[in-house]
């Protein structure tokens, strides 16, 4: 990783000969550009898909390796992708090996992408969910942090039950991202820094109430979730 602090106020960071070294390596048939991570079709599963051969299914789950490495650093914006396909390194299939490539184009159209961090002391949350997108049916959560300008904290994960509406969700998602938003607050605390506020955005108006008056918000749909959360 390479740290630039050459711009007052900012620090960039890159990995630009890790991902270079990477793409070249790269089989021919991965070759191309795509402005575009990835397709609508991103978390369908094809129980018809041929299965990929041995020696492919091992260079899939190696490059993969690769993929999370990278997106854990300085590209989160491949980490939904990832996330996704690292659920697939198991019995990858031709599908799979297709959005594999999807993301290796990408990288080779968006090489210079990567983090730029200016200081900031407010912290602020988004968190989303997508109902539903697994072959399980389970949820996948998508949750990222400010601090000052662009991204300090971000995960894109599989829910880990499976949720009987969007609101449950997106509820769920909230809960995920609980600890370590109160870790983050108490952790820049104990760097001497004042923490004014803590602003957590969620879009679904359901989940709102739900988070901010519990079961005074409930029904008979999601009373259950005082069991859990």
């Amino acid at each position: 990783m390479t740290l630039d602090y050459t711009s007052k106020n900012k620090m960039k960071i890159s990995m630009y000969k890790y991902l270079d070294k990477f793409l070249t390596e790269l089989p021919m048939d991965m070759n191309g550009a795509a402005k575009a991570l990835a397709a609508n079709y991103l978390f369908n599963v094809n129980p018809d898909a041929k299965k990929l051969p041995e020696a492919i299914a091992q260079l899939f789950h190696h490059l993969m390796a690769k993929l999370l490495y990278i997106s854990r650093f300085t590209r989160q914006d491949i980490q939904t992708a990832v996330a996704f396909q690292c659920t697939q390194v198991q019995s990858p299939d031709e599908d799979d090996y297709q959005k594999l490539t999807r993301v290796m184009q990408y990288l080779l159209c968006m090489r210079e992408l990567t983090i730029i961090i200016e200081p900031g002391t407010n912290a602020q949350w988004w968190i989303d969910s997508s109902y539903t997108v697994h072959p399980d049916m389970h949820s996948h959560s998508g949750i990222i942090m400010t601090l000052g300008k662009d991204v300090a904290y971000y995960t894109s994960c599989k829910q880990k039950l499976n949720t009987k509406s969007s609101t449950e969700a997106e509820l769920v998602a909230i809960d995920d991202a609980m600890g370590q938003v109160l870790w983050t607050t108490h952790f820049l605390a104990a760097q001497g820094l004042q923490v004014p506020k803590t602003t957590t955005f969620q879009d679904n108006k359901s989940t709102i109430l739900l988070a901010e008056n519990g079961s005074t918000s409930s029904s008979k749909c999601t009373r259950h979730l005082n069991v859990r959360y």
